[in-house]
């Protein structure tokens, strides 16, 4: 609704700003505040600064066709071939429609005199910068993204709970990887509201909300290995509880700002208590206690992606997002 709105408003302020200026042709400088609103202030800002430059380029090229040809419909097609193909090449294929047009004036004016190229500036100045000052206005989506965090760390929580109770069990019938649909589903739109937060700001810190996404789907993938080891087990060992109660310990300890060293360093310890237990007597239980050791490298693997996530993050991040933890 916000964006409709900013395109009607910007339409029409655009329009009047053209006429009150004595412009001909008007009416584009509208449909160029139109087509330059886009989702992100990020984004209309970048196609606001391609259209400038391809207008540079249009000009230069419709000036020297015309120039050759005549102002005709057979010039105007070999201006769209050379055009489309340079901005092609130079990244600039979203700015072509909006200049292909404002070239059409000059076609029907037949001529490209200072004034028709100033004219032909100040409408495409005039409509994009009116849509790229609307659009540096965008609701703050911090709050909703942080709400997504806390559902995504109850997710998390919720199978690695699932995942400590059912290790200690032989039949595991109503275990299945369902368990980590609404994982998934958050993670996916938390990744979409964080790249929309970053696109709508203009600090760098502002990446701190995609890489905490990808770490928590680079988790999740992890998470889904170690579910797969827990089904692959038979029976249950007194070591079985050990490692139940780290998954345990983890659901309950791991958060936000929690940089898992002591989680790795209780893992440590559970690895020692594991090598100090003796041998396997039956090849059963040899398996078995492959599958825990797995298990727990996987568990590492988990917290080490939280270590490195933690590790990375700059002084201005941590103050920024961490201070209300």
């Amino acid at each position: 609704m916000l964006k409709l709105i900013k395109i009607a408003v910007g339409s029409a302020a655009a329009i009047f700003l053209a006429d009150l200026s004595g412009l001909n042709y008007s009416t584009s400088a509208g449909i160029i505040t139109l087509l330059t609103i886009q989702d992100t202030s990020r984004e209309t800002i970048i196609i606001s600064a391609k259209r400038i430059c391809a207008f540079l380029l249009a000009t230069g090229l419709a000036y020297t066709v015309f120039r050759l040809f005549g102002y005709s419909v057979f010039s105007y097609g070999i201006f769209l071939f050379l055009f489309i193909a340079c901005c092609g090449s130079l990244h600039l294929g979203t700015a072509v429609s909006t200049n292909a047009v404002l070239v059409t004036h000059y076609l029907l004016e037949k001529n490209m005199s200072p004034a028709s190229v100033g004219n032909e500036a100040l409408l495409l100045l005039i409509g994009a910068g009116i849509g790229t000052l609307l659009n540096l206005y965008m609701p703050d989506k911090g709050r909703e993204i942080r709400l997504m965090q806390r559902r995504l760390e109850e997710d998390l929580r919720a199978v690695l709970f699932r995942m400590a109770e059912y290790i200690g069990k032989e039949e595991r019938p109503d275990y299945t990887e369902s368990c980590f649909d609404k994982l998934q589903a958050d993670i996916g739109v938390g990744k979409k509201q964080a790249y929309t937060y970053m696109n709508n700001t203009f600090f760098q810190e502002s990446k701190y909300f995609i890489d905490y996404m990808n770490m928590r789907e680079q988790q999740t993938v992890v998470l889904r290995d170690i579910y797969k080891k827990i089904m692959s087990m038979r029976t249950v060992l007194p070591q079985t509880e050990q490692v139940a109660e780290l998954l345990c310990e983890t659901a309950e300890t791991f958060g936000e700002s929690n940089n898992a060293r002591g989680l790795l360093a209780k893992r440590e310890e559970v690895l020692l208590r594991m090598k100090d237990s003796g041998l396997p007597v039956t090849r059963q239980e040899f398996e078995e206690r492959a599958v825990l050791y797995g298990i727990l490298m996987d568990l590492g693997y988990f917290l080490q992606l939280k270590k490195a996530f933690s590790d990375a993050l700059t002084k201005e991040q941590v103050r920024r997002y961490w201070s209300g933890e």
